[in-house]
């Protein structure tokens, strides 16, 4: 896709440029922001930054907070100017058809919203780290499965838009909602640990904070993947 104004291929979505750079997604998050990307590699280098973002936060909680998270705060401000970069390019693609600017126009916006959460998921980690507080053994084990559910689902609904694929983005869609219901049970279940006494009310705040980032970050994953599902099964449908 040379014209960065072409939108959506529904059979292939990335371009060539990107299209060489599949074997090393794990590295993408290293590449600049930039103007000249298509609204679709601007989509997978915000995701691929997002994604580093929730490992560095993970690796944070569980580590204290001792490594440097200058890397944090500048792929959060990558995922910030990218997003910018898309929408005013959108604004100006004038041949994008209404159909399809209508279903990703909020692409951008909805990545963008996710890295927020990540920033306070991140956030809250801090000041568990500077304010010594202690969670429990449950929260610890109940986060350990947050962060590794939220990675998956982003590697996975980065990797739909690489590859549209129906069956990954409706595995997405469940990911989410099995997060959302997660982060509901859990924080009844802290309600009842705060009530007989088995957790510390200091902490009880910051735990609460970050199921509910949390839940914010999935719910704009699933309203993504849900629109992508709809537009790459209309897709596939027979004219």
């Amino acid at each position: 896709m040379k014209d960065k104004h072409i939108f959506f291929n529904p059979v292939r979505m990335i371009s060539p440029k990107l299209d060489s750079e599949a074997e090393r997604l794990e590295e993408l998050h290293r590449q600049p922001v930039s103007a000249t990307f298509t609204f679709e590699q601007g989509l997978v280098v915000m995701l691929c930054k997002l994604i580093e973002m929730i490992r560095l936060t993970r690796e944070a909680y569980f580590t204290n907070c001792a490594n440097d998270l200058k890397v944090f705060h500048k792929l959060a401000e990558d995922v910030d100017q990218q997003e910018k970069l898309l929408l005013t390019d959108l604004a100006c693609a004038k041949s994008v058809p209404p159909e399809l600017c209508k279903i990703f126009v909020m692409f951008p916006t909805h990545l963008g919203r996710v890295g927020d959460y990540s920033e306070r998921i991140l956030n809250c980690c801090s000041i568990k780290c500077n304010d010594g507080l202690n969670f429990s053994d449950i929260a610890n084990q109940e986060l350990e499965q947050t962060f590794r559910l939220m990675l998956d689902m982003m590697i996975n609904f980065r990797d739909t838009l690489i590859a549209p694929n129906s069956f990954l983005l409706e595995h997405v869609i469940s990911q989410a909602t099995q997060l959302d219901q997660l982060c509901q049970d859990w924080q009844l279940a802290h309600v009842e640990r705060l009530l007989d006494g088995s957790c510390a009310p200091r902490a009880s705040s910051v735990y609460l904070d970050i199921l509910e980032s949390t839940q914010s970050l999935g719910r704009h994953l699933k309203e993504m993947a849900e629109k992508f599902h709809a537009f790459v099964q209309g897709s596939l449908m027979p004219s």
